[in-house]
């Protein structure tokens, strides 16, 4: 079971990696040489995250996002003892490049349970698309407010 689950896991970083590479390379004009370091790190802390996830999953349920980000957390912190390789390397891959990976799987995703979702009835679908709305509106709100603050715009 274990090695079924890491095997798909495996597929999956391998499918993000190259998603990642594509959208760093040509959406942002980073070389190839230049990206892999840091997106391999990337996807190592990504499978290193599910796989400590689906080991915890027996005594805790938490989401895996959860440990993802606390294993990137204590990678990158400063007494971390490999901070400056991780930084250094990571510091290639363009922030928005993991987005395109990211919106490829939720659309995928949302694609398969668009049936099951319909079925809830067209009141739900009206409040999701309010609160996806809202929650973009307010996102773009926020950061155009946090933006001008610190004077990057």
């Amino acid at each position: 079971m274990v090695a079924k689950y890491f095997g798909k896991t495996c597929a999956l970083m391998v499918m993000i990696f190259t998603l990642i590479l594509i959208s760093n390379t040509i959406g942002y004009g980073v070389s190839v040489a230049e990206s892999v370091p840091g997106i391999l790190i990337l996807c190592g802390i990504g499978l290193a995250g599910l796989t400590i996830s689906k080991a915890m999953n027996r005594f805790v349920k938490l989401p895996s996002m959860m440990y993802v980000v606390v294993l990137a957390v204590l990678l990158a912190c400063p007494i971390s003892p490999i901070q400056e390789q991780v930084i250094a390397l990571t510091s290639s891959v363009q922030f928005m490049a993991p987005t395109a990976a990211m919106g490829a799987f939720i659309g995928i995703s949302l694609g398969k349970e668009i049936k099951a979702f319909a079925k809830m009835g067209w009141k739900y679908i009206i409040i999701t698309l309010f609160v996806i709305f809202g929650t973009f509106v307010f996102s773009a709100i926020i950061a155009q407010v946090v933006l001008q603050l610190t004077g990057v715009i």
